[in-house]
């Protein structure tokens, strides 16, 4: 029988090695101990014998698993064993966890297998115990696949994109202390008659805005640019909900006229083709963009296409597995249309509480806006993140207001919004 330790020999890590080694490894003689790390300092020098091998530092440390039939590890050496399905006794600088399996693995993740946690005395002898009932049974691993699917780069590299994104933009903003980020849904020719909820802008209304914004020396930003990093003076944020078909005939021209950039918030189920959550509650049907418009919108270069759901649903209402959907295959679906990363998610309703909030984080979203609930300061919670409805009738002054940089504030100071 092979068993591996993997880690460096200094520090606390090699006093729990040297301990193994010294008062434990002999109990066994018949088994083979490989020892991958180093340094080999001259303590380490006087156990090696025909059943423990040193290998110093490697570069093959796989290769070193495969070949085990235990592994003695912490940190990414446990993840590294899971991965190969190879028996692990987790033992790190700060716990004991054992052998693991079913009934240990939560712990042992929360602790990152033992180096993260309260200090406490390792027990040697119950060390020895679970090893020696390893060598003497007939071992049989717990199927812990979900485990390893968490550590896979599909799960983590945009986790870790995450960090980032959120640092730079920490980075980017921290001395402002409200970036205007500016709700709209459609961009219509005329002002309607017949609107229920007015969730419209005139074409013309939004021209002089747009314009007006220019000329006080406003920067139009998208989360995209906030997750590469990007510093800008006086910096909005343009969103339009529901990725609707005047998106394309009457914003799109107006973002080029202006050379300003917008996010636009489509759903990722392409067989809704109109407003029908609203229809039925008597709003006048709007159709949505097409496959091709989103595309062409996205390859303009001044808007992010990012993701409103699947169906435009109360999020609320929705168990936790369709929940979930709503987040992942609507992400999914814009990415594999647009042929890029989707990175931010507008709740349907401004509906979500912490279950939504966490679900818009596991699916690799960097941000997630709600309307008009949530924190003032955009960098106090990515994933509720506070929006300014602009309505039809908006008057120059109430924009100027909306869009002053200040508004938040005002309207904490006041109760609420006006």
């Amino acid at each position: 029988m092979n068993i591996s330790i993997i880690g460096r020999l200094t520090g606390p890590k090699g006093d729990i090695a040297y301990q193994i080694l010294s008062k434990i490894a002999p109990q066994f003689p018949a088994v083979k101990f490989n020892i991958a790390g180093g340094p080999v300092t001259p303590r380490f020098e006087k156990l090696a014998s025909d059943s423990i091998k040193f290998y110093g530092f490697v570069d093959n440390v796989p290769s070193i698993i495969k070949e085990s039939d235990l592994v003695v590890g912490a940190g990414r050496v446990a993840v590294e064993a899971l991965q190969l399905n190879t028996p692990i006794l987790a033992i790190g600088e700060k716990q004991y966890m054992g052998i693991l399996d079913k009934t240990n693995i939560t712990q042992a993740q929360v602790s990152n297998f033992g180096d993260c946690a309260l200090d406490e005395v390792h027990d040697f002898d119950q060390i020895s115990n679970d090893l020696r009932n390893f060598i003497q049974s007939d071992y049989q691993q717990d199927d812990l696949s979900e485990v390893v699917d968490q550590y896979s780069p599909e799960v983590v590299l945009p986790k870790i994109n995450q960090v980032y994104s959120h640092a730079l933009t920490d980075v980017a903003f921290a001395k402002l202390k409200e970036v205007p980020v500016i709700m709209y849904h459609r961009v219509v020719d005329d002002p309607l008659t017949d609107s229920k909820f007015n969730v419209y802008i005139a074409k013309d209304k939004l021209d002089w805005q747009l314009g007006s914004l220019k000329k006080r020396g406003f920067n139009f930003i998208t989360f995209k640019d906030l997750a590469k990093g990007a510093r800008a003076a006086k910096p909005i944020i343009l969103t339009f909900d529901d990725g609707y078909e005047d998106n394309y005939s009457n914003l799109l021209p107006l973002l080029k006229k202006h050379q300003a950039k917008a996010v636009i918030y489509c759903l990722g189920d392409r067989t809704v083709q109109s407003n029908i959550w609203d229809e039925k509650l008597g709003e006048p049907r709007a159709n949505l963009m097409s496959d091709s418009q989103i595309k062409e919108c996205h390859e303009s270069g001044l808007v992010e296409i990012a993701s409103h759901g699947l169906k435009h649903q109360h999020l609320s209402s929705l168990n936790d597995k369709e929940a979930r959907e709503e987040f992942e295959l609507s992400k999914l679906n814009l990415e594999n249309l647009i042929n890029d990363k989707v990175i931010s998610f507008a709740y349907p309703y401004g509906d979500y509480k912490k279950r939504e909030e966490i679900l818009a984080y596991e699916a690799g979203y960097d941000f997630a806006i709600g309307t008009v609930n949530g924190p003032l300061k955009l960098t106090d919670n990515y994933y509720a993140i506070r929006r300014i409805q602009i309505f039809p009738n908006e008057g120059k002054l109430g924009f100027w207001k909306k869009t002053s940089g200040f508004y938040l504030r005002l309207c904490k100071l006041k109760g609420k919004d006006f």
